[in-house]
């Protein structure tokens, strides 16, 4: 079984509409469904603007919450309870009997994600879909793929987006590390990384360095360091979403910005393909399912 992350830098930069582009792309596997958090209500509960669905076909499989189930659409049959609880119950495993939108409430932790992970590969899952957001970025060290959305939402400045995620790129590209290094294991902070310079070192994962709000300090730290990880996903591209929600008077309205600049730079500059998945939702078929077929 092979797993893949969607990975948003914000809310609404686009990880709904790539996670449903994937779901499309891959619908002649199986194919089971999670979040790292809450994904697929109606309403966006700061904005009040409508959110795309989480749609799924007959037969793929969907690990959410009862109490989410409930109030998917997809009818769902209970195939396994989890010992992982939620405020919104305990964390399931279903198969969808007949298609429709889904609300996913999924595990939270990377010790849970691993436990669904083992649960699904038994149950002959061949491609494992994660959703989630750079705040709940730490069990993603365990999937295989990551796709990164960066949208619009996070900022509007072409030049803040761009630096972000160079910035990420750069930490998912760390070299998997070897013998001689020092061992720094848990969460890194700024403050620990810069009592660490000039020194060899080893994280478990990009995802552990990626907790911070200013990427900016951390990539002048990393440049006085010899870091190396554990383990990470391979990054497979990035995709961009012009639409974000604009404050007014009356509330808020969804407006857009040409991202098209914002993309090539990113391929150019990071080497990495980049893409406006409701344009080019083919071509994010083409990079996503060649890789999953080179590994299957």
């Amino acid at each position: 079984m092979l797993s893949l992350g969607v990975l948003g830098t914000a809310k609404n930069t686009g990880k709904t509409t790539t996670l449903n582009a994937l779901l499309k792309c891959l619908s002649g596997k199986s194919i089971a469904i999670t979040s790292i958090g809450f994904d697929g209500e109606d309403l966006d509960h700061i904005t009040g603007l409508p959110k795309p669905k989480v749609l799924i076909e007959e037969g793929s499989f969907a690990v959410t919450s009862e109490e989410a189930a409930k109030h998917s659409t997809a009818r769902l049959h209970l195939l396994r309870r989890f010992d992982i609880r939620t405020a919104l119950g305990s964390i399931c495993l279903y198969r969808v009997r007949q298609a429709g939108t889904v609300i996913l409430i999924g595990p939270h932790s990377s010790e849970d994600l691993l436990t669904v992970k083992q649960t699904l590969e038994k149950d002959m899952v061949e491609v494992f879909l994660i959703d989630g957001a750079i705040n709940r970025i730490v069990p993603f060290q365990h999937s295989d793929f990551v796709v990164l959305a960066v949208g619009a939402s996070r900022s509007t400045n072409l030049d803040f987006l761009l630096t972000e995620t160079r910035i990420i790129v750069k930490m998912l590209r760390l070299p998997i590390g070897g013998k001689d290094r020092k061992l720094v294991e848990g969460l890194v902070s700024l403050e620990k990384l810069s009592s660490l310079r000039g020194e060899r070192i080893l994280v478990e994962s990009p995802m552990h360095l990626l907790l911070t709000e200013d990427f900016v300090r951390l990539e002048q730290l990393l440049n006085d360091l010899d870091v190396a990880v554990m383990r990470k996903p391979e990054l497979l591209c990035v995709t961009v979403n012009p639409c974000y929600p604009e404050r007014r008077m009356e509330g808020y309205a969804l407006a857009r910005i040409d991202l098209s600049e914002l993309a090539r730079r990113i391929e150019r500059e990071l080497d990495v393909p980049c893409l406006n998945v409701m344009e080019e939702e083919e071509r994010l078929c083409r990079i996503v399912v060649e890789k999953i077929d080179k590994q299957g």
